[in-house]
């Protein structure tokens, strides 16, 4: 019977059980206070005179799976005090439940704890099912009145941006090192904001920070003692080799001859060895049959009009862009022959310097590349469906039956589809009595397209041994395309090694090589780095890192999402901020 109180009571040591009952879904316990006397809420003076009683009806933790109600016969005492200035108070339980309260401290401790890991309607779905029904509403009225922890201030400090509207408006977290807990949110990203938390939390030695110049002005001012951190990691998103492969990114975006021979093959350029040949080899005059007969512009237009009206309308759209940025580019680079500036030529055209400089620096306008496909859930059955093609099946129901019985999830329709080009093959060789099917010829293959610029550039960060054979092809075919390219390799190897080997007197002679080199986008590379050097060093030599505080970010996405993106900073701050409100009572107490 002493145990069943424990289980059902908040505290056995002030309340008795009068009367148990059951209405329905819901327990109600009938209490009442063991308490001889009263104590005023103003003077604390003791008091047993009772007034009257009265009923409150809290809500308690559930009990196997069935909602609790609390009905307590609660007391007024008359205050003994004369000089006090109520003459009547309410018996308090301020171990039970506040005054007002509609729910016990031990269901409240749950609620808010649900809401701290699921926020508002999530919490309150799950409560609805655990017998704790609250409202989405309250659940975030308990995390803004749990009170804020009390955090010491860290010895090694994290700082790190966090996007509260991804592209217009950031924060910042701050997470000490050694607990790997975060120490509080501010609610933007500038230099004054952290030099003012700074100020009013002395104390920081080592401050490990991305190599924004916001954060560095704020390190600066508000610790000037503290030892700064670029963040060197390796691992995950790092900053120091994530700027190198920017920076070989749009080194390779003005090199467009490397990034086409980075996707061509070896055999492919063994064809065109053979065709440059063969055409050598041809006679004048089946080369003289071959030239192309000059049509008048008026002809010319009007086909490219009538190919232009047979195309879709997205691919129409897609060759106007493509017209209109050949344009720009052409016009950028016109203007700049005049010895106009960048910023002039952005003010007359009306685009971005970035875009400038990157058509003025390009060898050829920059393209979106073409004819990359998805590979197909076909793909892994097309000898399979040719085989059974040649043998005479030209159904794509039968087919895409035996495919099912291979493993093939996909729908009938893209069989069909697959069938119906096929059909179009053998409705040209029947119009035609003198192609026979096993004389049609595939189409031709569709030229390679160059690799992007990003892909390119992450094979000069990854260490060779990391590469691949097809890499390590195309890798060699960009470094002889360009002697350029073959020394950004060089010098970017370097500086890989360099970072994950943690050689800091390496980093000195490294940026003098690229001072003597030809080019421009390392030299800015290292341009930045020598006005930040000291925190690029310490980042070689000393252990702290910057992970943490990028995992807390990650964090900070999932309750940020979690809300949907509709929660003020205050509520947000509160849930990302370790939450130390003690629980006073025990899970395995509470039923």
């Amino acid at each position: 019977m002493i145990i069943l109180m424990n289980v059902l009571l908040p505290d056995e040591s002030q309340l008795c059980i009068d009367r148990i009952e059951m209405e329905e879904d819901i327990i109600v316990l009938s209490v009442s206070s063991t308490n001889p006397a009263g104590l005023c809420p103003l003077c604390g003076t003791p008091s047993d005179q009772v007034h009257s009683h009265y009923q409150r009806h809290p809500a308690d933790l559930p009990l196997a799976g069935c909602t609790v109600r609390l009905d307590m016969n609660v007391r007024r005492f008359f205050c003994n005090n004369d000089d006090c200035e109520r003459t009547i108070f309410t018996e308090r339980i301020p171990s039970v439940l506040d005054p007002h309260a509609r729910r016990t401290h031990r269901l409240a401790d749950q609620q808010r704890e649900v809401a701290f890991a699921l926020g508002g309607k999530a919490g309150a779905s799950l409560l609805t099912i655990m017998g704790m029904s609250v409202s989405h509403d309250t659940l975030l009225r308990l995390i803004r009145r749990a009170p804020e922890p009390e955090m010491a201030t860290p010895r090694a400090l994290g700082v790190d941006d966090w996007a509260k509207r991804k592209g217009h408006s950031y924060g910042t977290i701050l997470v000490n090192l050694v607990t790997h807990r975060p120490v509080d949110l501010l609610s933007e990203k500038s230099a004054e904001s952290l030099a003012k938390w700074l100020k009013e939390h002395p104390g920081v030695e080592v401050i490990s920070l991305d190599r924004g110049v916001e954060y560095i002005k704020g390190a600066t001012d508000g610790a000037p003692d503290a030892i700064q951190v670029a963040d060197p990691r390796v691992r995950g998103d790092w900053h120091l080799l994530n700027n190198l492969r920017d920076t070989l990114k749009r080194l390779l975006e003005s090199k467009r001859a490397c990034l086409k021979a980075s996707a061509e093959s070896d055999g492919s350029r063994e064809c065109k060895q053979e065709e440059v040949s063969s055409t050598d080899t041809e006679s004048h005059a089946e080369s003289a049959e071959r030239l192309p007969i000059p049509v008048p512009e008026e002809h010319t237009q009007k086909q490219q009009a009538d190919t232009f009206g047979k195309l879709t309308r997205a691919e129409q759209k897609k060759l106007s862009r493509r017209a209109k940025r050949q344009e720009r580019y052409e016009a950028v680079r016109q203007i700049h022959q005049q010895g106009i500036s960048i910023r002039g030529i952005a003010r007359r055209l009306k685009l971005s310097r970035v875009t400038v400089r990157k058509y003025i620096k390009a060898e050829a306008c920059p393209m979106y590349p073409e004819g990359i496909t998805r590979g197909s859930k076909l793909s892994p059955y097309t000898d399979y469906i040719q085989k059974r093609w040649e043998a005479g099946c030209h159904n794509a129901s039968q087919i895409w039956r035996e495919l099912r019985q291979l493993g093939f999830d996909g729908s009938r329709g893209l069989v069909a589809r697959r069938a119906a080009k096929e059909r179009v093959q053998l409705k040209r060789a029947s119009s035609c009595p003198e192609i026979q099917l096993h004389d049609l010829e595939p189409a031709p293959r569709k030229e390679v397209p160059p690799w992007s610029p990003s892909r390119a550039a992450w094979l000069f960060i990854k260490p060779e041994g990391e590469l691949t054979l097809k890499d390590r092809e195309a890798l060699e075919r960009m470094k002889q395309a360009d002697g350029k390219v073959a020394a950004a390799y060089t010098l970017g190897q370097r500086f890989v090694t360099m970072i994950r080997g943690r050689q800091p007197e390496a980093l000195v002679p490294w940026l003098a090589d690229v001072s003597e080199s030809d080019i421009d986008v390392l030299k800015q590379f290292a341009e930045g780095i020598r006005q930040d050097l000291a925190a690029v060093t310490n980042a070689l030599s000393l252990p702290w890192s910057n992970g943490q505080t990028e995992g807390h970010v990650n964090r900070l996405k999932l309750i940020k999402r979690q809300m949907y993106g509709r929660a003020s900073f205050d509520l947000l701050r509160k849930r990302v901020l370790p939450n130390e409100m003690p629980i006073r009572t025990s899970i395995t107490k509470s039923a």
